[in-house]
């Protein structure tokens, strides 16, 4: 009787201890799980953030692209219309830069960066998030970064060429005698008259184009990250 009583009191004990042992298991699993919950609402808003910003970069930089078509395209045309360059700029530093300077693409991606190298993006659970953050800044990115480079070794060209055969443009350019009409028509003088000059700049618009439709790709993976976000928060709130 006496051991009975006395397994019995071991057996409660150790029910008493595994309860113990289970329940705290089970609020440190619930806490993690809050931290973890917090740390992956941390993750979205910032994203979400990066987003936005990214996206007010992109549609500065179409706006300026499609401006460096219509500058090229009014300056290649048989006919200048003045008119017509003027709507689009009314500065020889403008058009100059056109010639000779290219446009990198560098988005606002600290966060992203930083959620790379601390490991923060494991908080996500959507394999489709993480899809479309390594498209987006990865594929569709690097095809940007591409013609960038392409773009500076042609301006690289197109500087040694304006060096060599037309170094007046330089100087027209940073007088004040001379105005944009001047300016704009000196050049276009130039361009029909020197088919180097005008091919470089063709290929130019080509790349210009092609920088134009990847960027354009780059903000649909943006659209589509922004909506994966956005249903991550609908259902995070449901």
């Amino acid at each position: 009787m006496i051991k009975k009583k006395y397994f019995l009191k071991l057996l409660f004990e150790f029910i008493a201890i595994f309860m113990g042992i289970s329940a705290s298991f089970w609020l440190n699993q619930i806490s993690l799980e809050n931290q973890n919950e917090e740390e992956r609402q941390r993750v979205i808003s910032n994203l979400m953030t990066e987003v936005n910003e990214i996206r007010k970069y992109c549609d500065q930089s179409l706006k300026s692209w499609n401006q460096d078509i219509d500058i090229y395209s009014s300056l290649l045309d048989d006919d200048l219309k003045i008119n017509s360059l003027k709507q689009i700029t009314r500065s020889k530093s403008r058009i100059e830069y056109n010639l000779i300077y290219y446009r990198d693409f560098l988005p606002p991606m600290n966060r992203y960066n930083s959620m790379i190298s601390s490991g923060d993006l494991k908080y996500l659970k959507s394999e489709k998030l993480k899809e479309v953050l390594t498209r987006l800044h990865s594929l569709n990115l690097s095809r940007i970064k591409t013609t960038v480079n392409d773009e500076q070794l042609l301006k690289e060209q197109m500087i040694s060429l304006l060096t060599i055969n037309h170094s007046n443009l330089f100087v027209k350019a940073v007088d004040n005698k001379y105005s944009i009409e001047d300016y704009a028509k000196m050049l276009h003088v130039s361009i029909k008259n020197d088919l180097k000059l005008k091919s470089n700049m063709l290929v130019q618009m080509k790349y210009f184009k092609y920088r134009i439709s990847s960027l354009k790709l780059y903000i649909s993976s943006l659209e589509e990250l922004n909506e994966e976000l956005q249903l991550m928060v609908v259902k995070n709130q449901s």
